[in-house]
């Protein structure tokens, strides 16, 4: 099944070779790390767009939230990457017979799915298998030497709100060592009440998004005095866009994340 998806894409290529509008940031760096740029007609107005002195010269159609529609029509592409935020044009554009996609990452394996998707659709198969493997032989590196604690990504104070098992900020919990204890939690934006973290103690909170400082955290939770990572002060604020991007570079920011808490756990 597999096999013949990838065909598909090939078949694709074909038709939409240098047609291509990507307002997915994951998707624009992809397709720069396996040559595959010259395939980009425009992308949205965004800081940050790896590689940003290469990306900075690309026509824009607007920011990957909010769209120019019109724009992206008036540059004719045979094809639309979109992002869940963006999702929302799908309908406008194949109206105008522009096809749309969308590479959605809620786990580090969909990036390596990912990456040779994008190799198929622009014929840069050889160059995507070599770039997605050796984004997963760096996993299996960080893999190897896990943390071994438990933990928690906390998005939200009030309310409650972390990252449950499908979700690839779990997904990199997971890959460097800790144990996400809201994995099994239903829903990839889990609601829960502060008894449940604190009968689970987690070693671990990370935080971000939504939560701008570990006081914040527990003034809203007066309860979270008494855990453990409290206590030992192992909470740690992350930045959460990298994170979320979906884009092979990630590794550069688990790596970071996993030394941090490896030198703060230590002392």
């Amino acid at each position: 099944m597999k096999k013949l998806f990838f065909v598909i894409f090939a078949m694709l290529y074909v038709i939409y070779a240098k047609s291509m509008i990507v307002l997915d940031p994951a998707s624009i760096e992809i397709l720069y790390m396996i040559g595959a740029e010259k395939e980009i007609i425009a992308i949205p107005d965004m800081d940050n767009l790896k590689p940003l002195d290469k990306t900075s010269k690309l026509d824009k159609v607007g920011t990957f939230t909010h769209p120019n529609v019109e724009k992206i029509l008036s540059l004719k592409p045979k094809i639309a990457i979109l992002t869940s935020y963006s999702i929302g044009i799908k309908d406008q554009l194949e109206k105008y017979g522009i096809k749309t996609m969308q590479l959605p990452a809620n786990k580090l394996q969909d990036i390596h799915d990912n990456i040779l998707k994008l190799g198929e659709l622009t014929n840069n198969n050889e160059r995507a298998k070599i770039v997605a493997k050796d984004f997963m032989d760096k996993l299996q590196q960080i893999k190897a030497n896990p943390i071994n604690k438990s933990g928690v990504f906390i998005y939200s104070a009030t309310p409650l709100m972390v990252f449950g098992g499908d979700t690839l900020p779990s997904d990199i919990l997971e890959i460097i060592g800790i144990n996400n204890i809201a994995k099994d939690i239903v829903g990839r934006q889990s609601i829960l009440n502060s008894e449940f973290l604190v009968s689970k103690n987690p070693d671990i909170i990370l935080y971000g998004l939504r939560i701008s400082n570990k006081d914040e955290l527990v003034k809203s939770n007066p309860s979270f005095k008494y855990l453990k990572a409290i206590k030992n002060n192992h909470i740690y604020f992350l930045e959460l866009h990298s994170l979320l991007r979906g884009s092979p570079s990630v590794i550069d920011e688990i790596l970071r994340i996993k030394n941090d808490l490896e030198n703060t756990i230590k002392k």
